[in-house]
């Protein structure tokens, strides 16, 4: 019994998933994300994105290209792989104890950068 009412919510986020990409492509081709005009635009060595990417590009400025390039991405997405992994293996309040120590990490080091960027203007 509880097999049957899990297909049905797989089929439901499936189903608002699906209608929320759909809402998401119709916003998407109805704006323009343009970083402004040729006068107005900044400098090749600080061109930031206008989008959420902004913090994680001011992130990159300060680190060399080969490991902004090539081991943060590695180191993020073999931390994201292997989260669940080591959830399982020190236990559910250990797991979410390095998850909000790396979580606070995170938004600290971003915090200092974008202060450490805003500061020197």
């Amino acid at each position: 019994m509880a097999r049957t009412s899990i297909k049905h919510l797989i089929e439901k986020e499936g189903i608002a998933s699906i209608l929320f990409l759909v809402f998401c492509t119709a916003l998407a081709l109805t704006f323009t994300a343009s970083v402004g005009t040729s006068n107005q635009a900044p400098s090749a060595s600080h061109a930031v994105a206008p989008w959420i990417f902004g913090p994680i590009q001011i992130l990159l400025l300060y680190i060399p290209p080969l490991i902004g390039a090539l081991f943060f991405p590695i180191i993020i997405i073999a931390g994201l792989a292997g989260l669940p992994w080591l959830v399982n293996y020190l236990g559910e309040r250990s797991g979410e104890r390095i998850f909000s120590v790396f979580f606070c990490l995170v938004i600290v080091l971003l915090f200092w950068f974008m202060v450490q960027e805003v500061w020197w203007i």
